[in-house]
């Protein structure tokens, strides 16, 4: 009988060791992912920076383009 609760004993705590290292290994991939998140939000931001910066420039020298060309064309026209 002794023996038997003894085993039970030995069985529960061998349980508890694996689920807490289960826990530290979830919480080390948890934090991987934030940190991997964190980093992919960054660079998601830089891109879209990029793309606004981009925007504005092609915004500006499609305008001046755009009045070059009508420009020239008046002069091959006469």
């Amino acid at each position: 009988m002794i023996e038997d609760k003894n085993l039970y004993i030995k069985e529960l705590e061998e349980k508890i060791k694996e689920l807490e290292e289960k826990v530290i290994v979830e919480t080390m991939v948890k934090k991987s992912e934030v940190m991997l998140n964190k980093e992919l939000n960054e660079r998601i931001e830089k891109y879209q920076l990029h793309i606004e910066t981009l925007r504005e420039i092609n915004e500006k020298y499609s305008d001046l383009i755009a009045k070059l060309r009508t420009t020239l064309k008046k002069i091959v026209s006469q």
